[in-house]
């Protein structure tokens, strides 16, 4: 797999604290923990808005972690894995407790697209004159959970179409579908700059929990 630049930044040191780790090195495994929690939590959120729920899973990650970590071996690109693992924790804590508040889009392979005249309608009736930020919010909640999963991966990550399709068990066809549509979305709700918004958004993401 090709990283992407974002990913190559970062992921020696990632990959050195990891080895360090498998050592028994507690620090240097704090260190990784640390550098990944807010990726984490702002990646869960598109799962569930459970916070306490998000944190116990993130908790129980790094315990898994740290447990298997003689057992696991040499991990090429450290923040996919952890975005990967905690995905299939919570898709597995979606089937055993059956949350509501999981939507069926996030287990099929191609999401139910909600009609954007409904999208629109709604929200219209939302806050239309509050924050910018608190504007992006509310358009991306309307979103479909995997269209906001796949923008969430490509702006706030910046995964490639080929890093998402292997996270999400999708073609990259797929990748490129739930992007377009997301993005005639937020054009629909934001007809000048739409990208600056949400990049905005993502980037107030990576300053605050």
């Amino acid at each position: 797999m090709v990283k992407s630049a974002s990913l190559s930044k970062n992921n020696e040191l990632y990959v050195s604290l990891w080895e360090q780790s498998q050592l028994g090195d507690r620090a240097a495994f704090s260190k990784l923990c640390e550098a990944h929690y807010r990726l984490l939590f702002n990646y869960a959120v598109n799962f569930t808005s459970d916070k306490e729920a998000i944190k116990d899973g993130i908790q129980d990650l790094f315990l898994q972690l740290w447990e298997k970590r003689n057992t696991i071996g040499a991990i090429n690109v450290i923040s996919i894995y952890l975005i990967r693992a905690l995905r299939n924790n919570l898709l597995y804590q979606m089937r055993k407790n059956k949350w509501q508040e999981f939507s069926t889009d996030v287990d099929s392979e191609e999401a139910n697209i909600a009609d954007e005249t409904n999208i629109e309608d709604q929200w219209i009736s939302t806050e239309i004159y509050s924050q910018n930020e608190q504007r992006v919010r509310k358009a991306l909640e309307l979103l479909p959970k995997r269209q906001r999963e796949v923008l969430f991966l490509k702006f706030y990550q910046g995964l490639s179409h080929d890093e998402i399709a292997d996270l999400m068990n999708i073609n990259k066809q797929s990748v490129s579908n739930h992007l377009q549509k997301s993005m005639n979305t937020l054009r629909t709700l934001f007809p000048n700059h739409w990208e600056i918004w949400v990049a905005t958004y993502f980037i107030h993401l990576k300053m605050n929990l």
